[in-house]
C-alpha cells in the first residue's frame, strides 16, 4: 500500500477505498468475519518479500512457464509479522503467472502449500508431511486403507506427484517446527532430506517461519551454498521510511474497519498501535480484530481508543516478542566490511589475525615424539579423571605419590 496517511487534521476523502457500504447492513458477526478473513492489505515489506521469493523459484519474465532448479528458500521473520498473508500473496501471484501454462497442461499445479506437521510430542513428522502434500495434489489412493504401507511408499508417491504436477514450489508454513525434530545432527538430517527431495523432483521448497529458523542457514556448508534467505522483518519506526509505511498501512486498515464512522487512528493513536504491535503488521491486524469485535459487541459507531487499550497485548508479552525480534534482526543483518573480512580469510589482505578459523590441534608436537614402545595415536595407560571432583582427586593422587 503506497498511499500516504494524511497529516495533521487534513480531511481523508482521498486515499484507499473503504469497504462496500452494504456491509454495514450485515450482522455484527458477518462484518467482523469479513474484516478478519477478507481484509488483506499489501504493504512494502510484504511486496518486497513476495518479489524476492518469486525471483528465486520462477524463471525471468512475466508468465514464463519454466521451473527453476530446486532451490530452498528460507523466509524468516518475527512472530506475527504477517507470514500467512505473505503466503496468500505468493500463491495469488503464482496462479496469475501459471494461467497460460495451466491451459496447455491441465496437470500443472502452480504450488503446493502445507503447514509443517507436528507429532504428539511437538516434533516434525515426515509421514504427516508426505500425506499433507499428497492431499494437496488430490492423490487418489490416499483414503485407502494404510495397513502395511511403508514410509518409503508415502515418499515415493509424493515424489511422483511432484514430478507429474511440477509446481513452482512446495510452500511450508510454520517451518520452524523442523527444528523440533532434534538438535544438532537431527536438524541436519531433516534439511538434507528436503534437499534430496528437491534434487529428485526439481521442485523448490519455500520454508516460512520465525527466527527459530536462523540456524537452518548454516547447519551445513552444502545448504549454506544452496539456499537463499528472504528476511521478512517488522517496521522500525526509528527509520523515516519505515515509519511512513507503517502509518500508510494503518491508514488503509482503518478505512476498511466496517463501522459507521471511520476511526482516525493515524492521527491520534498510531504511536500506541505501533508500540503494541512492535511494528509487525500481522500483530497490528490482530489487535484491530479484537478492538473491532469489542466495538461491535457494544453497538458502537466506531472503534475508539478505549477499545484499543482494552484489547492490547500486555507489556510483558510484547517485550518478549521484541527481544526475540531484535536478536533475529541483529543476526540476519550483515555488518559492513564483509568483503574485506572474507578476503582476509582467503589470504588476500594483511590482517593481524591471518586466519581465525579454528583448526584441530596436533596430538604431539614435532619436538615431543611418542615414548618408546608406544605407537603413534595410542592412548597413554590409565584412565582419565572426569566429573566435578576430578581436580581434587588428581591433587590427592599427586600428594600420595610425593609421600611415597
Amino acid at each position: 500500500m503506497s498511499n500516504q496517511p494524511p497529516l495533521g487534521n487534513q480531511p481523508q476523502e482521498e486515499g484507499p477505498e473503504r469497504f462496500a457500504p452494504e456491509l454495514l447492513t450485515q450482522p455484527a458477526a458477518v462484518r467482523l468475519a469479513w474484516f478478519e478473513k477478507e481484509c488483506l492489505i499489501e504493504h512494502a515489506r510484504l511486496d518486497h518479500a513476495c518479489s524476492a521469493i518469486l525471483q528465486v523459484i520462477c524463471s525471468p519474465g512475466e508468465g514464463a512457464g519454466f521451473n527453476r532448479l530446486g532451490t530452498m528458500v528460507l523466509v524468516i521473520g518475527p512472530a506475527r509479522v504477517g507470514k500467512t498473508t505473505l503466503i496468500k500473496d505468493v500463491k495469488k501471484r503464482l496462479l496469475e503467472r501459471a494461467k497460460e501454462r495451466m491451459m496447455h497442461d491441465p496437470s500443472h499445479l502452480p504450488f503446493v502449500s502445507v503447514s509443517a506437521p507436528e507429532s504428539g510430542r511437538g516434533r516434525f513428522n515426515w509421514v504427516d508431511y508426505y500425506t499433507a502434500v499428497l492431499r494437496e495434489v488430490n492423490y487418489p489412493f490416499l483414503k485407502q486403507e494404510k495397513v502395511g504401507v511403508r514410509v518409503r511408499d508415502f515418499r515415493e508417491a509424493m515424489e511422483e506427484a511432484l514430478i507429474q504436477h511440477q509446481p513452482y514450489a512446495v510452500i511450508v508454513d510454520e517451518a520452524h517446527h523442523l527444528a523440533k525434530a532434534a538438535s544438532g545432527r537431527g536438524l541436519q538430517d531433516q534439511l538434507d532430506h528436503l534437499k534430496d527431495l528437491e534434487n529428485r523432483t526439481g521442485v523448490c521448497h519455500v520454508l516460512v517461519g520465525t527466527y527459530e529458523m536462523r540456524r537452518f542457514r548454516t547447519v551445513t556448508a552444502q545448504l549454506a551454498g544452496r539456499s537463499v534467505d528472504v528476511h521478512f522483518p517488522r517496521y522500525d519506526a526509528v527509520v523515516k521510511e519505515d515509519r511512513e509505511e507503517f502509518r500508510s498501512t494503518l491508514w488503509a486498515l482503518q478505512r476498511q474497519l466496517p463501522v459507521e464512522e471511520e476511526p482516525l487512528l493515524t492521527e491520534h493513536v498510531w504511536e500506541m498501535l505501533y508500540a503494541r504491535s512492535i511494528g509487525c503488521i500481522g500483530l497490528l491486524k490482530l489487535h484491530l480484530n479484537r478492538a473491532l469485535s469489542l466495538a461491535l459487541s457494544e453497538g458502537a459507531k466506531t472503534v475508539t481508543e478505549a477499545h484499543l487499550k482494552a484489547t492490547a497485548l500486555s507489556e510483558d508479552r510484547l517485550k518478549e516478542m521484541l527481544n526475540t525480534a531484535l536478536l533475529g534482526e541483529q543476526d540476519l543483518t550483515e555488518p559492513e566490511g564483509a568483503d574485506e573480512r572474507l578476503l582476509g580469510l582467503l589470504g588476500l589482505r594483511n590482517t593481524e589475525e591471518k586466519n581465525p578459523i579454528s583448526r584441530p590441534k596436533e596430538e604431539h608436537s614435532p619436538s615431543s615424539p611418542p615414548s618408546k614402545g608406544q605407537r603413534p595415536g595410542d592412548r597413554l595407560p590409565g584412565r582419565d579423571l572426569i566429573g566435578p571432583d576430578a581436580e581434587q582427586l588428581q591433587q590427592d593422587e599427586d600428594g600420595r605419590r610425593a609421600v611415597g
